[in-house]
């Protein structure tokens, strides 16, 4: 317990600054987890760690991954780059893949010698989506900090002497201990009732701004539904209205899987390349999570009735 100790502790040493920028990192890694989970890969070979293909597509600037086979005949996947030829769209026909230990393949072209893979057909990585929604929750945080720290009975004493000091300190001290009274001398005891001016209160605090703090939380959990909404896990709840269809009620959710089945075509794009070149029989497919959400949603674009009041 005290080795996990040593690690919380070492958190107190960091500057404000430190301090932040872990704060803001660990709501991107989070909602980088949540992007990164959509799909599941099976099939793949054993030294390919398909995690690195999602963020791969989700971080690096082209937004595109690759898989070679090695002279030793051990696969090898990277992070993709143009290699210098373009189709008339554009598209690259050679690449060169890269891995993060200085790993470098030059001239390999797409169901080949190699599979190349997009995250979308934008050919756009998530990082301003990932970076953007960081940045808003994390001022939403600083925002909530501020607000319960402000909300906060805290007066300020003020006094002339010692002796009123350490006598305000002892008796305060006891209330936070749960003690149910204390003693002080007269000159403490009539302090405020003969209104004396050895001893002035100044509130810094405001405890009417705590019913501010629910809005915070409600734009928090706005940011999130719009977040997960763009990649299909959808939150919104739709008024119902005369004559409206199951269709119209739920035409946001039909919005919200564009991305993330323009995302798996591109997925399977690169598994059928890779199955090519590899001459291996992988798939893709959504993770548990956004499957159920997919169902439901197939499930509720298949009806066609009419709402009622």
């Amino acid at each position: 317990m005290k080795n996990i100790q040593f690690l919380f502790d070492g958190f107190k040493f960091l500057t404000a600054k430190q301090k932040t920028f872990l704060r803001e990192n660990q709501i991107f890694i989070n909602l980088l987890l949540y992007l990164t989970s959509m799909f599941e890969y099976e099939g793949f070979a054993e030294e390919i760690n398909t995690d690195f293909i999602e963020f791969y597509l989700a971080l690096t600037p082209r937004a595109c991954c690759g898989i070679y086979k090695s002279d030793s005949g051990r696969e090898i996947l990277g992070y993709a780059t143009e290699g210098g030829f373009l189709d008339e769209y554009g598209i690259p026909t050679v690449f060169n893949i890269n891995t993060l230990n200085q790993n470098h393949k030059e001239g390999v072209v797409n169901g080949k010698n190699a599979a190349i893979g997009w995250n979308n057909r934008a050919h756009t990585s998530d990082i301003v989506q990932l970076t953007r929604y960081t940045e808003m929750l994390n001022l939403v945080d600083t925002a909530q900090k501020c607000l319960i720290r402000y909300a906060r009975l805290f007066p300020v004493y003020e006094v002339d002497n010692e002796q009123v000091k350490n006598q305000l300190e002892s008796a305060l001290k006891n209330a936070d201990n749960g003690e149910p009274f204390t003693y002080v001398n007269k000159g403490l005891s009539k302090i405020g009732v003969d209104g004396d001016p050895n001893l002035k209160i100044l509130h810094l605090g405001d405890i009417s701004a705590v019913d501010k703090i629910q809005y915070l939380s409600t734009y928090h959990n706005d940011l999130l539904r719009r977040f997960f909404t763009m990649y299909g896990m959808n939150y919104a709840q739709s008024m119902k209205q005369a004559q409206q269809s199951i269709e119209e009620i739920h035409s946001d959710v039909n919005m919200s899987w564009i991305i993330p089945n323009d995302r798996l075509r591109e997925r399977q794009k690169l598994v059928d390349s890779y199955n090519k070149v590899m001459g291996r029989n992988a798939s893709v497919r959504y993770s548990d999570a956004w499957l159920k959400a997919y169902n439901e949603y197939m499930k509720e674009g298949s009806a066609d009735e009419k709402m009622e009041y």
